[in-house]
């Protein structure tokens, strides 16, 4: 008869198997918790620059107005000398 174990190791048919096995999940359990780590700091970092663009974006947004304003005004006030002098130049 013969002796069958009740544990049946892991057995592919090539040497080493067994021992590459273990590498990879080593490599496994230390790779997880890097690429984890890594990707919470990209994500921390995206939101906080998120922040600090929208805050940008409605500065920009308020100098634009107060440009178009400006431009506005300087438009009218010339409107208003050309008419004056169009009015001096036919009496």
């Amino acid at each position: 008869m013969t002796d069958v174990p009740d544990v049946i190791a892991l057995q592919i048919g090539l040497p080493g198997t067994q021992e590459m096995i273990i590498v990879l999940l080593i490599f496994v359990l230390f790779t997880v918790p890097i690429v984890v780590a890594a990707g919470l700091a990209i994500r921390y970092f995206r939101r906080s620059s998120d922040d600090e663009t929208d805050e940008r974006v409605a500065e920009l947004e308020r100098e634009v107005e107060r440009l178009q304003h400006q431009q506005s005004s300087a438009e009218s006030d010339d409107d208003e000398r050309r008419d004056r002098s169009d009015d001096a130049s036919r009496s």
